[in-house]
């Protein structure tokens, strides 16, 4: 500013000012150059987020308050449009709403959500991202292109009675929201996916109520991981979305506790059987979702059809338990309160995980959030009632069962269990039942990542060919190439060699390749040194180069990134990979060593590490 017109005109003022009579210029004292300078490093904490992410994460947490209000308002009144009865809000059909209505509110869905993934589609070149996908693979980056193929389905499958629930629209509003803005004020990378982290903590936490739920929800999945630089952030989002929706709504808790829910030593027992089976419960509905899909897509390869298909097996469902519509929010409720139990709420539990897989196998659009702790709720109650039928068994509190039952199928299904147990301790005002729900909650978790190692929305990831366990930030793997870390074969022996000669080989090549060609000079594979060193203890072994190749022989263009390489390394345990022709794979060109790898890729995670704690770019 020294140099330019405005230090000129800022220089000359105060010239001016200082010639008036009686007027003096404050002289810089060490006292005052000292308070300026801690005020300074206040808002420049290197620690902390810049002022300009917190004030943005503010504004993100009202907005995605304020639509997730929008969006519940308009569910309701499209469902009582469409239904005649807003599902979100009763679980019996009302007696003036006719079977018909239903089945045609659910067909009129399916084509609604056909239309609306065909129009976006042709509007975008690429399928639509959500908040984790984007924070992993695309640094953060959504388009509102993004939130409108996720969203418009979504609500079209929700407001026609589809059994799936409206969170993951929400959670996609907040991101976009989020990412739009931070774009806008061109944000670094770390601090536009910590923005769009926070963006979907405001979300969840206006959705249920439960801040801290939220707070968790994305540092465990959307970001996938916590620092203390973006507890702030997060934590003003979350706050200020629930404080959004407290002032629009002003309603009470979703989930209103009316029995007593207080823990003894006994309900430990049961809380960890309720976690076993919440555990292979949720892999089975998870299971059972694929199962569906693929039936359907072996029928017909049409989607129109295969959702009016999903369309009417969800009206022969609803017109036996009509509890099955929509999200369940009001059947949690009642569910948690004693109103579901027995022989009801082992039904009704089938049929609520049937009818979610059947939606969402058929192509209805929706996540399995609040089926999740509806089915948990049933499960809960089941094993309550299952309590008083054996005897010398304690019985046990039905309402603790279903918090325990809600929470560790959600920490199943949605992978991410602390904050499932504190949305179900939030969401209902219960923290009595705080141990149990926590120790429930551990034991499902830990059961599925033993038993099935995915959570439904990672699982769907490996299902597109992604390798994701959350939002950890691979991008940059995924942008960087190995050509510079190719180097060629020290050595290349015919398929013939003798054992002897193939030992001496791997001995003078160090830590690089030994190549294997056939008579007409096709690569065959690589040489295995922990092979050779296996057999070379025994000379009179008929054994020749060929037998010594690596297996499965890997093949590796130039074309690939250094994330394709580290997860080919990450199986096994060999040291060298060959770098073959794209067009002629018995082409060799080079090798590349898993150490080269495990170097380069270990200095970008320590360089994204610095960034994430705001230690890079920062004065």
């Amino acid at each position: 500013m020294r140099g330019g017109p405005v230090g000129a005109i800022w220089r000359g003022g105060l010239r001016r000012i200082s010639r008036w009579p009686g007027r003096r210029l404050p002289t810089a004292t060490p006292e005052a150059g000292a308070a300026f300078g801690g005020w300074r490093r206040l808002f420049r904490n290197r620690s902390g987020a810049p002022l300009v992410v917190l004030a943005s994460a503010c504004a993100v947490g009202l907005a995605a308050g304020a639509c997730v209000f929008a969006v519940h308002n308009i569910v309701i009144w499209l469902q009582r449009a469409s239904l005649g009865f807003a599902a979100e809000m009763r679980v019996a059909v009302p007696e003036h709403t006719a079977p018909w209505r239903v089945g045609a509110a659910l067909l009129a869905g399916a084509l609604l959500v056909s239309l609306a993934t065909w129009a976006t589609s042709r509007l975008s070149d690429r399928p639509p991202s959500d908040a984790v996908e984007a924070n992993a693979l695309r640094g953060g980056y959504l388009t509102w292109m993004d939130g409108f193929a996720v969203v418009i389905p979504i609500l079209a499958s929700v407001s026609f009675g589809a059994s799936v629930g409206v969170e993951a629209a929400v959670t996609q509003v907040g991101a976009v929201l989020a990412s739009v803005l931070g774009r806008r004020l061109k944000l670094p990378r770390s601090d536009l996916r910590l923005l769009v982290g926070a963006g979907a903590a405001a979300a969840i936490s206006a959705a249920y109520q439960a801040p801290i739920a939220g707070m968790l929800y994305a540092f465990e999945l959307v970001l996938g991981s916590y620092n203390k630089r973006s507890l702030a952030p997060v934590a003003l989002a979350a706050l200020l979305g629930f404080g959004a929706v407290a002032a629009l709504d002003g309603g009470p808790k979703p989930f209103i506790i009316r029995q007593t829910a207080s823990a003894l030593w006994a309900d430990f027992p049961v809380a960890a059987l309720i976690g076993v089976l919440a555990a292979l419960l949720g892999i089975g509905v998870m299971v059972l979702v694929g199962g569906v899909e693929r039936s359907l897509a072996s029928l017909t390869r049409s989607e129109t059809v295969r959702r009016v298909l999903g369309a009417l097996g969800l009206a022969a469902l609803a017109f036996l338990a009509p509890g099955v519509l929509g999200s369940g929010h009001a059947a949690i409720d009642e569910a948690v309160n004693g109103e579901i139990v027995g022989r009801l709420a082992i039904g009704l539990l089938g049929a609520k995980a049937l009818a979610s897989a059947l939606s969402l196998g058929a192509g209805f659009r929706g996540g399995l959030f609040s089926a999740s702790l509806f089915i948990g709720a049933l499960l809960g109650q089941a094993v309550a009632w299952l309590s008083q039928l054996i005897p010398y068994v304690p019985v046990a509190n039905p309402t603790l069962c279903a918090l325990v039952g809600m929470a560790a199928l959600g920490a199943c299904i949605i992978g991410s269990p602390l904050a499932m147990a504190f949305l179900v301790l939030e969401s209902t005002g219960n923290y009595e039942a705080s141990l149990v729900v926590a120790l429930g909650t551990v034991v499902s978790s830990l059961v599925t990542d033993r038993l099935f190692g995915y959570s439904f929305a990672t699982w769907r990831f490996q299902q597109r060919g992604l390798a994701l366990e959350g939002g950890h930030d691979i991008s940059r793997l995924t942008t960087v190439g190995i050509s510079e870390l190719v180097r060629p074969a020290k050595f290349i022996l015919p398929a013939s060699a003798s054992l002897d000669q193939v030992a001496r080989a791997v001995s003078h090549a160090g830590n690089k390749a030994v190549a294997v060609q056939d008579d007409h000079g096709r690569l065959l594979g690589l040489v295995d040194p922990a092979l050779v060193e296996v057999v070379e203890n025994e000379p009179d072994l008929p054994l020749a180069a060929a037998d010594l190749i690596g297996t499965p022989v890997v093949r590796v263009p130039p074309t690939a990134t250094l994330a394709d390489v580290v997860a080919i390394f990450g199986q096994d345990d060999r040291g060298v990979l060959p770098i073959v022709d794209p067009k002629r794979p018995d082409r060799l060109l080079g090798a590349i060593r898993s150490r080269d790898v495990f170097r380069l890729s270990a200095s970008i995670a320590e360089q994204q590490r610095r960034e994430d704690l705001g230690l890079v770019g920062r004065q």
